[in-house]
């Protein structure tokens, strides 16, 4: 993929994290009292819901492509030959997609009763 359509998808995840992570926060903070949104059953719940599961998992897809292409930005202006950008570009796509697969590993878990 071409260096500016990368730049894109920075630009264009950073907004929609920024509307979703407001919509988590007024979710989890403003419409539930703080201290009832971080009971167990309570998150436990929010898994287990259909739109809010969906929500959760959205999020953690767009807030780790987001970070780990900002990673992959830093680390290919820090050294700049063609042998690094290979290695730094398939290294933080491996990177993420692991992060990513482990993320919903646990919204899974959550979801089928791995966690009661």
């Amino acid at each position: 993929m071409r260096e500016s359509r990368l730049v894109q998808l920075q630009y264009a995840t950073a907004i929609v994290a920024i509307f979703l992570v407001t919509i988590h926060l007024l979710m989890q903070g403003v419409l539930v009292p703080y201290s009832t949104a971080l009971s167990f059953q309570r998150v436990l719940s929010l898994y287990r819901s259909w739109v809010d599961g969906s929500l959760l998992e959205i999020l953690l897809i767009v807030v780790l492509a987001h970070g780990f292409n900002g990673v992959r930005i830093i680390l290919v202006e820090w050294k700049q030959s063609k042998g690094w950008t290979t290695w730094v570009n398939r290294g933080t796509l491996v990177a993420a997609l692991l992060a990513i697969a482990y993320g919903t590993r646990t919204i899974i878990l959550a979801v089928f009763g791995g966690v009661s």
